[in-house]
């Protein structure tokens, strides 16, 4: 039984292309690309599990979508999984706010299947990275983000997201390293 569960949230086209309508930028998406892929063979090989979060907005909430510059809304192109991440195979749950946990399906999976450590990688790291870790701490799991896999759309955003992080309980560590504890053959 794998234990780890690697969370990718929100490697979707609006969020990673450099057209996309709330990118972080081509270079910064450049920077987390590799070590998401490389989590993902990890994935692959068996020796963790993963399952992608996707946010999906209603295209009726306009406050909200004003704010988020109509980014992947149900249903749109931009809320497709970018084509650089193969996403194929594993479990897509979907979220209408920052917490990924906002789905209930999502903590019934992890508990089902008896994850007790969770990972994430993924956008933003201020907004919806840091609501879904803050949360999988509440609800009992040890979490890490992987650092070099984690990205905002300025430095100081990035900064308070794992500033706040840090201050709940969420450990910090690198791609290479947070696989070399898994298995000395990474």
């Amino acid at each position: 039984m794998k234990h780890d569960c690697v969370l990718f949230v929100d490697f979707q086209r609006d969020f990673l292309e450099a057209d996309g309508r709330l990118t972080i930028g081509q270079l910064r998406a450049e920077r987390i690309l590799e070590p998401a892929n490389r989590l993902l063979e990890a994935a692959r090989s068996a020796r963790i599990a993963a399952l992608f979060i996707a946010s999906e907005f209603s295209p009726s909430d306009w406050l909200g979508n004003f704010l988020r510059r109509h980014s992947a809304l149900r249903g749109s192109p931009g809320a497709e999984m970018d084509p650089r991440i193969i996403a194929d195979g594993f479990p897509v749950f979907s979220k209408a706010t920052s917490d990924a946990f906002s789905n209930p399906e999502l903590l019934e999976y992890l508990r089902k299947m008896e994850f007790s450590r969770l990972a994430l990688a993924g956008v933003m790291t201020e907004g919806c990275v840091r609501a879904t870790a803050c949360n999988a701490v509440k609800h009992g799991f040890k979490v890490t983000a992987i650092t070099d896999a984690v990205e905002s759309d300025t430095d100081w955003k990035k900064r308070l997201g794992f500033w706040m992080m840090r201050r709940n309980g969420i450990s910090m560590t690198n791609c290479a390293r947070y696989l070399k504890e898994l298995s000395p053959d990474f």
